[in-house]
């Protein structure tokens, strides 16, 4: 399955997923507190009137596509998924429920059956077909550039059965695939305005098609992208689609940012840097909240080398240098909470009691200096050497270096910085080993709400997220019969288990969960907060005047 790479460098610089420090007040949204006093909003009430023109940012820039399978970015998802259903949509729960399709069903442990919603049309007024929804599935899973190639792996062929049903043969068990429709990868998108279309889903493209509830009005590139609502869409009902057009700004600059929602320009936004966390606090005009946070920052050490990073003792030595209170404030703004795991709470969406019990029963990551000078010590290695990874183009990231530098030097390490460029962030993100560095950072977040989904990505030998190179047989034994397991009480069970042996290896070193804020003009109400159970709906059906 998949995961969205933030490629920053930094557990402090969040593309998808940013940090905060405020809640939302509760005549706003509903929500629960967390530990670090942020109240996470999973609900906003419905908007109550019509509004002709809703102006949104999107924080991390304009979408490179609004194909589903070719952008990596959150401005991507934002706009693509008012556009592209997918079968499947999951619940502000974390479960899964009926979307494109009514139902979609394990029929033995290696066949899907899909069962599609009737009378729904393409903006062009075409009808849905089980061809349609065949041809997007071997476009997410085949095209080499798709972001949802691994998440499709197990799929050995897609075929309509008649108009309205398609078969979904396996070449393996994987019990994450149902969860993968309800993303991108289950994305429709109509084969006549896509196939042979060298522009789909660029700018000046004017045929795309889709079934969802806003349709693409103008891209004006390097300046906006407008989408009206639909008026044929299947699921329109009384209170939504209020909002008749949302124009996407693309202001990345802060400060930019939070002048515009001050003074009404903007309307609202997701991905609220830190940085405009405190300005947005004190605001008078619109509300700063904070949707369910699936996302973590952790160092990944490249354990597959003969160097420093593929003994355990300096793996544990480091993770215990870290100052986590330090981390999650300055880094998080005191939103975020020390992750005990690389799987979060955020994504736990079936057993949660299971998992939260397992959860609680972890050992908190704190700060131990004596305790890592020991392990070094023990580790049999005189001085060890320690090359961390920094983006040199981004502060945050050279500065979250520095801070580990500094902790791993306290402790006896011999750590320097690496200042690398883009071009060769390739490189740890592949399955290649990597002989000179040791570390690096990285921020992730989960597509779908399953913890097994993050642990196969990592846990795997071929996992598209070991880029660390981690090996553990019994780890690759127990994910395997995970993915073969369909019983969600069992599958929580060897999931849980999983989760203690990673945790125990130190194969990756977390550091911090990040809840997602949002802000919105008090004259506005329904949007949906971002967290993993919303990244892939759409947010914006139920937006509307707050009175």
């Amino acid at each position: 399955m998949k995961k969205l790479v933030l490629a920053t460098g930094s557990a402090a610089l969040l593309l998808l997923t940013a940090c905060g420090g405020a809640a939302a007040p509760e005549s706003s949204a509903s929500g629960e507190a967390t530990s670090s006093g942020i109240e996470l909003v999973t609900a906003m009430p419905a908007g109550v009137g019509p509004v002709d023109n809703v102006n949104w940012n999107l924080a991390d820039g304009e979408p490179l596509s609004l194909d589903q399978n070719l952008s990596w970015s959150g401005s991507q998802n934002f706009v693509g998924n008012l556009m592209c259903e997918s079968l499947l949509s999951t619940t502000p729960e974390g479960g899964l429920e009926p979307g494109l399709a009514t139902d979609v069903s394990y029929t033995d442990a290696t066949t899907l059956v899909v069962k599609l919603r009737e009378g729904v049309t393409f903006w062009d007024g075409s009808a849905l077909t089980a061809d349609d929804v065949v041809y997007s599935i071997d476009k997410a899973r085949t095209n080499e550039v798709s972001q949802f190639v691994g998440d499709l792996a197990a799929v050995a062929s897609v075929e309509a059965t008649d108009a309205s049903t398609v078969t979904i043969k396996l070449s393996e068990p994987n019990s994450l695939i149902r969860g993968a429709l309800s993303t991108g990868a289950g994305a429709v998108v109509s084969k006549a305005s896509a196939e042979g279309n060298t522009n789909f889903g660029l700018p000046g493209d004017t045929s795309m098609s889709c079934t969802g509830p806003y349709m693409l009005k103008e891209w004006t590139a390097g300046s906006k992208i407008v989408v009206e609502s639909n008026p044929t869409w299947w699921n329109k009902g009384d209170g939504k689609q209020l909002t008749k057009q949302i124009t996407f700004s693309f202001i990345t600059d802060p400060a930019a940012a939070v002048a515009g929602y001050e003074s009404g320009e903007l309307d609202g936004g997701f991905l609220i840097p830190a940085s405009s966390i405190r300005a947005l606090q004190a605001s008078t005009v619109g509300t700063l909240g904070f949707g369910d946070g699936s996302a973590f920052g952790a160092w990944v050490p490249i354990v597959n080398t003969e160097r420093s990073m593929s003994n355990p003792k300096l793996r544990e030595a480091l993770a215990k240098a870290l100052d986590y209170a330090n981390i999650v404030a300055t880094e998080t703004a005191g939103a975020g909470i020390p992750a005990k795991a690389v799987g979060v709470p955020g994504s736990w969406g079936y057993e949660k009691a299971a998992y939260q019990a397992a959860w609680d029963s972890l050992p908190d990551r704190v700060t131990d200096l004596e305790a890592a000078k020991k392990l070094v010590a023990e580790s049999g290695v005189s001085n060890p050497e320690l090359v961390i990874a920094a983006w040199s183009e981004l502060p945050d990231s050279v500065n979250s270096a520095l801070v580990l530098q500094q902790a791993a030097n306290s402790v006896g390490f011999n750590a320097t910085i690496d200042k690398i460029g883009f071009d060769r962030a390739a490189d740890l993100y592949s399955g290649a080993k990597k002989e000179d560095i040791d570390i690096f950072a990285t921020t992730y977040l989960s597509f779908i709400c399953d913890p097994l989904y993050i642990y196969s990505q990592i846990g795997l030998e071929a996992g598209s997220a070991n880029w660390g190179g981690y090996s553990n047989a019994k780890v690759s034994e127990l994910i395997t019969s995970a993915l073969a397991t369909t019983d969600e009480a069992e599958r929580a069970k060897i999931t849980i288990e999983i989760q203690s042996l990673l945790v125990a290896d130190y194969a990756w070193l977390p550091t911090t969960t990040y809840p997602s804020p949002f802000f919105i003009s008090n004259e506005l109400s329904g949007a949906i907060p971002t967290g993993p159970a919303h990244l892939w709906s759409a947010w914006a059906v139920n937006l509307g005047t707050a009175k």
